[in-house]
């Protein structure tokens, strides 16, 4: 079913809410990513699902109230929690009496029905504000894995253009500024609220199915008002698509979903669609990352809110998050599935983790180099060939570590202290783990390096590869471990993108193997790519084959990572590697991707690739010299360069030196 079908149906149920109220001193505004504020009165806004009777009447907090034939739209709290009195802000397991706003604050809603803003506005009453306690718990669950599992700075909730201040953590906008870490974890829910329209018609509205097999890779449509109370005839109603990264469960049941998705401000609260035009659940406020501008999207799921709704005194949150991987490899395709399941977690130490490919059935595993040495590569990249036009853009390893130390099992190299390597593989929950010893590591321009499980599962899975480059534009997934480290039991991230750029270069380093025929040797796509993921899979979206292996990402000289512009090793350069993995050749072919290679180095440091420098050169017959020792060893000279000698070998074949020569002592 095409995009456009979806967005029709989801129109009818996708509705801008506005909230707004007196304001005198600015605070409600504080935590939101954009505000109207005029005479002391502020307004926020941000999306919501208008429910059709076939939804609504299996709420209970809506089947108590008089006018049941009336409008039920449910959002997320946030904004609505700013402006309700500050004793029913504190932190609840759940709220069954009717919250009160404060005097002079107001709810509306607008319909995308072609009407005129003074006509479609509806104004509305809050019923109830609840938390999803399933899905918070869930919630809680993956910032405590995030916050263990990064150096980059904690995570938050909320969006990346909303101010984060620690100062307000006492304010009523409690939902969107609070961390996820230490005596703050509380705040890390998913709550919404109800809200009753009176005099709205919403008997005519077409059933809607809900979604009941939500996959990891399966089509999502969201709809939602990015920044929609500042020109709602602009905003209203926009469309983002993409799809599901990840699935966390409880019973077999999903609890919370990652999305692979862009949303902005304000479409938190709107509805989310499957490709059959059944309802998944609403869009929450996505994770974010301190000091960078890494986004997590979150979708709710329906079926949480309803249960949260059906028994307002459960609340198991233990119980929540225990095996949210278990099977999630079969539900995506058969292909893409069997690649994600060659996606493994490596781990060294306490400190360092990323991700990595098994590529034969006796144990290797796949992964980056700079895993294990990890300032080698960024000393070649910022200090031989920072320039000017890198001083903008610097690849940034998307492994976690910590400076371990590791012995080079290949080459007898020793790296500062010896930590324990071990790998977690991504079969039938629960997983299972095993040592690791270091078979080789890279100490060339290619940033890979080789592993040996001293345990290996029957039934593993290896990836496969394809040495055939696919062309820009074409669709590709990633696969690694993203930001859910060891902490976690969550099975590898998914995203989806396109090829934006394949680098191609006639390397020496690559003569062997290439002959005179350049070799694609980098390649960049939009799929999203987060810390963690480095040693992970790049996989053609049509037959799950693997394409390319992740290294990096790209972080802004002010900070900025920037998740959808990453770099990855194609295939066809690491065919040496395959090649010794299925025992078609012996370590000598690793030996020789250890050369230093100045033009690969200076592609993957992200500068223009060295060039040569001119030298002139004159003919030998207007050398006037006399015939002696002088003369022969410029004949010979001449001979070696087809009769012409570098102007800078002029002076000495004339028996003079250059005033300005330097002098050795």
């Amino acid at each position: 079913m095409k995009a456009s079908d979806v967005a029709d149906r989801a129109r009818v149920m996708a509705v801008l809410v506005r909230v707004q109220g007196p304001d005198p001193k600015g605070l409600k505004m504080r935590g939101h990513a954009f505000h109207l504020r005029e005479n002391g009165i502020t307004t926020l806004s941000l999306s919501g699902l208008l429910l059709p009777p076939s939804l609504a009447g299996s709420i209970s907090i809506y089947s108590a109230q008089e006018g049941r034939g009336d409008g039920l739209v449910v959002t997320i709290a946030s904004a609505v929690e700013s402006f309700t009195i500050a004793k029913q802000r504190l932190p609840v397991d759940h709220q069954e009496a009717a919250p009160e706003l404060i005097p002079g604050a107001a709810i509306d809603i607008l319909l995308d029905v072609g009407k005129s803003e003074a006509t479609a506005w509806h104004r509305a009453q809050l019923l109830s504000i609840v938390d999803v306690s399933i899905s918070s718990a869930a919630l809680k669950a993956l910032g405590r894995s995030l916050n263990g599992s990064t150096d980059y700075g904690s995570w938050e909730l909320g969006w990346m253009l909303s101010p984060m201040d620690s100062s307000l953590q006492n304010s009523g906008v409690n939902f969107i500024q609070r961390g996820v870490a230490g005596a703050h974890q509380s705040s890390m829910s998913t709550k919404v609220a109800f809200l009753w329209v009176p005099g709205l018609d919403v008997k005519g509205m077409l059933p809607i199915n809900v979604s009941r097999e939500q996959k990891k890779g399966d089509f999502l449509f969201a709809m939602g008002s990015p920044f929609g109370i500042l020109s709602p005839s602009h905003f209203l109603n926009s469309v983002s698509v993409g799809a599901i990264a990840n699935v966390c469960s409880q019973n077999s049941r999903p609890s919370l979903f990652v999305a692979d998705i862009r949303c902005l401000p304000g479409m938190e609260g709107g509805p989310v669609f499957d490709q059959d035009k059944s309802l998944i659940g609403i869009v929450s406020p996505p994770l974010r990352q301190k000091n960078t501008n890494t986004e997590i999207q979150i979708v709710i799921p329906w079926d949480s809110i309803c249960a949260s709704c059906r028994d307002l005194k459960k609340n198991r949150e233990e119980d929540v998050f225990q095996n949210p991987a278990k099977g999630l490899n079969e539900t995506l395709s058969s292909s893409v599935g069997k690649a994600a399941s060659s996606v493994v977690l490596i781990t060294v130490g306490n400190e360092a983790w990323a991700s990595g490919l098994v590529i034969n059935d006796c144990g290797l595993v796949l992964t980056n180099a700079h895993l294990f040495d990890p300032w080698r590569f960024r000393r070649h990249s910022r200090e031989e060939y920072v320039g000017p036009s890198s001083s903008q853009l610097v690849r940034e390893e998307t492994g976690h570590n910590d400076n371990p130390v590791i012995k080079d099992g290949h080459s007898g190299m020793v790296y500062k202290g010896y930590k324990r390597i071990r790998v977690r593989l991504n079969l039938d929950a629960p997983f299972r783990w095993s040592d690791a010893k270091v078979v080789y590591i890279s100490r060339g321009p290619l940033d890979i390096a080789l592993l040996q499980l001293e345990s290996i599962p029957r039934g593993i899975h290896l990836i496969i590869p394809d040495f055939i480059c696919p062309a820009q534009g074409s669709r590709v997934h990633a696969i690694g471990h993203g930001p859910f480290g060891p902490q976690s039991d969550v099975s590898p991230f998914f995203s989806s993108g396109v090829v934006t750029k394949v680098v191609t270069s006639k390397s020496t380093l690559l003569e062997y193997q290439s002959g005179d025929e350049a070799l694609p040797v980098m390649l960049q796509t939009t799929a999203a790519v987060y810390p963690g993921m480095s040693g992970g899979a790049i996989i053609n979206a049509v037959n799950g084959r693997m394409i390319a292996l992740i290294t990096s990402n790209v972080r802004h000289a002010g900070g900025a990572t920037l998740p959808h512009l990453n770099f990855s090793l194609p295939c066809a350069v690491l065919k040496p590697v395959f090649d010794f993995a299925e025992k078609k050749a012996d370590k000598s072919v690793l030996e020789k991707l250890d050369k230093h290679d100045t033009l690969l180095s200076s592609i993957w440091a992200l500068v223009p690739p060295p060039q040569p420098t001119p030298r002139s050169r004159l003919p030998l017959d207007d050398l006037k010299v006399n015939d002696g020792k002088g003369s022969r060893f410029a004949k010979f000279l001449s001979e070696r360069s087809g009769g012409e000698v570098n102007d800078d070998l002029m002076p000495l074949l004339k028996g003079k030196l250059p005033r300005n020569m330097p002098s050795k002592l």
